[in-house]
């Protein structure tokens, strides 16, 4: 029963696998910008989380300096 659907995979897009139909066309270009766009924020949200970590582990050592010299 496994071969049955492999053989009308293959007739749909003339591929074997799960490829998109639409993977071998040009992308648009909004769908480019769109992408862009993503991988920006992507990017600016993981420089934004990491300067809030780095804040806190600096807050926690200035406490833990200010509680050994009390």
């Amino acid at each position: 029963m496994t071969a049955v659907y492999a053989d009308h995979s293959s007739e749909l897009n003339g591929r074997i696998g799960f490829a998109s139909p639409l993977a071998g066309r040009k992308m648009s270009r909004r769908r480019r910008g769109v992408e862009l766009l993503a991988t920006l924020a992507l990017a600016v949200s993981l420089v934004v989380a990491a300067t809030a970590v780095s804040i806190g582990m600096a807050r926690a050592q200035t406490l833990q300096a200010l509680i050994i010299h009390l």
